[in-house]
């Protein structure tokens, strides 16, 4: 008979109060508008990072609770897993103006200490949004559809649909319409992108790190430097790579099988955590 004990890794009365008291936390943070700093550069980085761990634990806890098995950080096979985000890494990390910091055009203008803080931020935006949409949302979606490809199919595009639309809230800040509906085109094709990775690698983490990479390289010098990011040769190279490596995942996803995807949800005799 097939062992059930950790079907639910946090039982749910546990679950209910430990999310519970963290989104309290949240809530009066931004209510009582805390501020851990007066720097003006570091404060509204320390408290997104505060509050995007905070939503973290909240949506770990969902994933335990949930049973999904995509939280053990060296998840066999971990160097195929590595060999398998390799394209991915090389998107990522394009994301910094690797050319223009060459020449000079791209440069930093704040202490290196900042830099950890900022590195920190990205890594907490990136695991809260991983757990909360990959983790949560898209394995919910697939759990029911992961028989068929076009199941797959289906629960990647209306997550990462979901995923590029909730950045329209940063019109509600001030933002400019067409920044944004750029940033929901790349945040569509990066949901896609890691939904592939969790489904052919079942770790979750591996997607942490390529948004947190990707955040970090894309906003660290607009954040924490001056200077052009963008130049005719950068922006060549990263239309190449985009091309390339969403045709590598495109592959990827219709060579998916169900024994791939079973494997984030059946049950062990020890818990995955």
């Amino acid at each position: 008979m097939e062992n059930k004990t950790h079907k639910r890794f946090f039982g749910r009365p546990f679950a209910i109060t430990s999310v519970a008291v963290l989104g309290a936390m949240i809530l009066l943070y931004e209510v009582l508008n805390i501020s851990l700093t007066d720097n003006e550069i570091l404060s509204p980085i320390v408290n997104m990072t505060v509050t995007r761990t905070l939503g973290a634990l909240v949506f770990a806890i969902c994933v335990l609770h949930l049973g999904y098995r995509v939280m053990d950080p060296l998840r066999k096979p971990i160097g195929k897993s590595l060999l398998f985000i390799l394209p991915c890494l090389a998107v990522v990390i394009n994301n910094f103006p690797i050319i223009s910091a060459i020449r000079g055009d791209a440069y930093l203008d704040s202490p290196w200490y900042y830099v950890l803080i900022y590195a920190a931020q990205c890594i907490a935006v990136a695991t809260f949004e991983e757990l909360a949409f990959r983790g949560v949302v898209f394995l919910y979606l697939l759990e029911k559809r992961r028989k068929t490809v076009r199941g797959v199919f289906i629960a990647i595009v209306i997550t990462s649909a979901v995923f590029g639309l909730i950045h329209l809230l940063n019109l509600l800040e001030g933002s400019s319409p067409i920044p944004v509906l750029m940033q929901i085109g790349y945040s569509f094709l990066i949901g896609g992108m890691c939904s592939v990775v969790l489904v052919k690698t079942a770790n979750i983490w591996l997607c942490v790190l390529l948004h947190a990479i990707f955040n970090f390289c894309g906003q660290l010098m607009p954040t924490l430097g001056k200077g052009t990011w963008w130049d005719t040769p950068t922006i060549v190279i990263t239309v190449l790579l985009a091309v390339a490596v969403t045709v590598y995942i495109v592959l990827s996803l219709f060579k998916i099988t169900p024994q791939e995807t079973d494997r984030l949800f059946k049950t062990e005799n020890t818990p995955i955590i």
